[in-house]
């Protein structure tokens, strides 16, 4: 059995900050930031530097901007592809599957450290 190799968790929640829509660089950040309970933030070099990295691999591109929002040429939206909706799919059910393992493996392990 090969067994995928996890992607960055930057990509993960950048993945899942766009899941439901199209949004720009600090749409997302904001995303991230809220999802995260303020644990992980994207500062803007590091957050567009991963952006190219996920448009190079496809899983993102370059998206139109919501209708009732003027056009700001400052503002990049991006979406998801379909590569990058699997991919996301993909990563949600192989962490489903190892907090599953983990909580037989532990016996009812209740999460916190020992």
């Amino acid at each position: 059995m090969t067994i995928p190799s996890p992607m960055k968790l930057q990509w993960f929640h950048i993945l899942l900050a766009l899941k439901e829509g199209s949004l720009h660089g600090y749409g997302i950040q904001r995303a991230v930031l809220d999802r995260t309970g303020g644990s992980l933030r994207l500062w803007p070099a590091t957050l567009y530097r991963l952006l190219g990295a996920l448009e190079e691999e496809r899983y993102i591109r370059g998206a139109e901007g919501p209708e009732e929002e003027p056009p700001d040429q400052r503002r990049q939206y991006y979406e998801l592809t379909r590569a990058g909706r699997d991919r996301l799919r993909n990563e949600a059910a192989m962490m489903a599957d190892w907090a599953r393992a983990a909580g037989i493996a532990g016996g009812g392990w209740e999460g916190g450290a020992r």
